[in-house]
């Protein structure tokens, strides 16, 4: 069940992941997106992808790895990555706590929605219910449609040479 609308401080699900959306292009005249991620222990996206929004990640708490085609970033709190437009990444909590990271997107009409068929409602406080893979599987399929494009699983050997 998809979200109807992106409401700053609405608590959703993002693939298996707590989302709530700080800023749209309407709060924002266009110009940028703001989101909270909330990332589980193991949790993030396991495929690389790529678009033609400039995106930035900022890790508000925990540990959150940002894999992209030119190497390893990982964060602590406080540390950010800009990810310029068309530069395959994914992100990653590699750690056994949960992590909070802050990403901006621009432009971030795409984006939004994309993401008005992959979120749904969750429940403040709720915990983070397993990931659907049927989810990911949609998310996979329309992403194309939202100018985004969907790559491989990224090589975990990545991860030791980063």
């Amino acid at each position: 069940m998809a979200v109807d609308a992106l409401i700053p401080g609405a608590p959703m699900l993002f693939m298996g992941e707590g989302f709530r959306v700080h800023a749209t292009s309407r709060e924002t005249a266009g110009g940028f997106l703001i989101a909270e991620i909330a990332s589980r222990p193991g949790g993030g996206p396991r495929h690389m992808h790529s678009h033609e929004a400039a995106e930035q990640y900022m890790c508000l708490e925990g540990g959150i790895t940002v894999i992209t085609s030119d190497g390893v970033h990982r964060l602590s709190p406080g540390e950010s990555v800009t990810i310029t437009p068309h530069l395959a990444h994914t992100y990653r909590n590699l750690t056994d706590t949960p992590a909070r990271l802050l990403c901006t997107l621009s432009p971030p009409q795409d984006m939004e929605a994309f993401l008005l068929e992959v979120c749904d409602p969750h429940t403040e406080g709720a915990p983070l219910p397993a990931v659907d893979p049927a989810v990911v599987d949609h998310a996979m399929q329309i992403a194309g449609q939202h100018r985004m494009q969907m790559l491989d699983e990224y090589d975990p050997a990545v991860l030791t040479n980063g």
